[in-house]
């Protein structure tokens, strides 16, 4: 049985939006809705967890639904006469029909989420670290490597200057290049808008395919993995560790890269062998990686990536400020009370 519907603190009157959570009442995020000053103008319904038979329990009082990792099917859509409105809480909306809200006349909007951004700007910094030679350049600078190389410093101008004085070989741009992205879900989705910002051609994998209309809008390209290792200069992976991604990308998968690519990794650790890697980032077979994860963090200090001078290492970075929840569900609830006082929204992916 559904838990029932809750009064949101400060949740006036009958005419509150009756607005479903469809992740479920025990869920940490749900207890960050409940606990949200941006949930006042609602009444909370929280089915018991998100299973279909849960939310077609719960979803008939609904005037909107705010989900996050909980997949809304036709029937559960269906089931729910007063919906006007879907807030996914992220961009990813693989696991909601859209076309059977579009059929019922109900909007279906994303909110791009601080958390996942955070990591997509971190994906570019590796990307452009790497690219750009940046961890070469600074110990060029901090060494002064200049007295080995027999040089004296000069005064410059505009017009009198030493350029790559240090003489720092494979510096490259990420204009035109092309980047393979393994795993295009919210975060996968904010790389790739930010990649296709730098001009690049954006190619994605997973398990399974966004639809046409997704991949026109984000400009990307669906590409089995192997084919995907082939071309990429740039592989970036965004995607959880599972059982069935543990070793991703191994010895074989290295073989398959070009010599000259990249391969970044902001997703976990055990997406990547890392003896494998080591060996081939050792003997040129890649020519870089950025790595923020790793299978054993803090990275040991008997690993083999260290002392590597084609790696750029992080010690788990990519949260950012870790300020998203301030942000991000607040942006979710306020796009939904926007709707309901203007008939307007951001994000709305069904127009």
């Amino acid at each position: 049985m559904p838990t029932g519907t809750e009064r949101a603190p400060g949740a006036g009157g009958d005419l509150a939006i009756r607005l479903m959570f469809a992740d479920g009442a025990a869920t940490p995020v749900a207890a960050r809705v409940r606990e949200s000053p941006a949930a006042s103008p609602f009444r909370l319904i929280f089915p018991e967890n998100d299973t279909e038979e849960a939310l077609l329990q719960a979803v008939p009082e609904a005037d909107a639904i705010l989900c996050y990792h909980a997949a809304l099917t036709a029937p559960v859509i269906q089931a729910a006469p007063a919906l006007r409105f879907i807030q996914k809480h992220g961009q990813n909306c693989r696991d909601i029909d859209v076309a059977a809200a579009s059929a019922r006349n109900v909007r279906v909007a994303t909110v791009p989420l601080l958390r996942s951004i955070t990591v997509a700007e971190h994906a570019l910094a590796l990307m452009l670290a790497c690219a750009r030679k940046v961890i070469a350049g600074h110990r060029a600078v901090t060494g002064a490597v200049y007295r080995e190389r027999g040089l004296e410093p000069i005064v410059t101008s505009q017009q009198r200057y030493r350029s790559n004085w240090a003489d720092i070989s494979g510096v490259a741009e990420l204009y035109q290049a092309t980047v393979g992205i393994v795993g295009m879900g919210d975060i996968g989705i904010e790389t790739a808008k930010r990649c296709r910002a730098f001009g690049m051609k954006v190619v994605y994998h997973q398990r399974t395919p966004h639809a046409g209309s997704i991949e026109a809008l984000l400009e990307i390209g669906y590409l089995a993995l192997d084919e995907l290792l082939r071309v990429a200069d740039h592989v970036v992976l965004a995607l959880p560790h599972t059982p069935e991604t543990d070793s991703l990308i191994g010895s074989r998968e290295l073989a398959l890269m070009k010599p000259t690519a990249i391969l970044v990794n902001v997703g976990r650790g055990g997406l990547i062998d890392e003896e494998a890697l080591a060996g081939a980032l050792r003997e040129g077979r890649i020519a870089m990686a950025g790595l923020d994860v790793y299978r054993n963090e803090p990275l040991p200090a008997t690993s083999a990536l260290l002392g590597l001078p084609n790696v750029v290492l992080l010690p788990h970075l990519g949260g950012g400020s870790y300020r998203s929840w301030e942000v991000d569900l607040p942006a979710s609830l306020g796009n939904i009370r926007r709707f309901f006082e203007t008939g307007r929204a951001q994000g709305i992916i069904n127009p």
